[in-house]
């Protein structure tokens, strides 16, 4: 379950998302609309592209933290 910070527009601050929760992503006059699972939905300052970053990153990261938690990066030949 990857969380993600954005920063919301009306109520200002920052939330956290659960970037599996997420159905779609869009722009409404220059604001970005975040619908989740659930039917709620949240304007945020972040852009569609940012968001979209966000979400492959953690899920980039949790996929190279199991890999090396399992031992399974490859050792690096002696001298290179």
């Amino acid at each position: 379950m990857p969380l993600i910070k954005l920063n919301r527009i009306a109520k200002g601050g920052e939330i956290l998302i659960n970037s599996e929760q997420i159905l779609y992503v869009e722009i409404e006059s220059k604001a970005t609309t975040v619908h989740l699972n659930d039917r709620s939905l949240f304007s945020v300052e972040e852009p569609p592209a940012a968001i979209a970053e966000k979400i492959e990153a953690a899920h980039a990261a949790r996929i190279a933290n199991a890999i090396q938690q399992r031992g399974l990066t490859a050792s690096r030949p002696a001298g290179g």
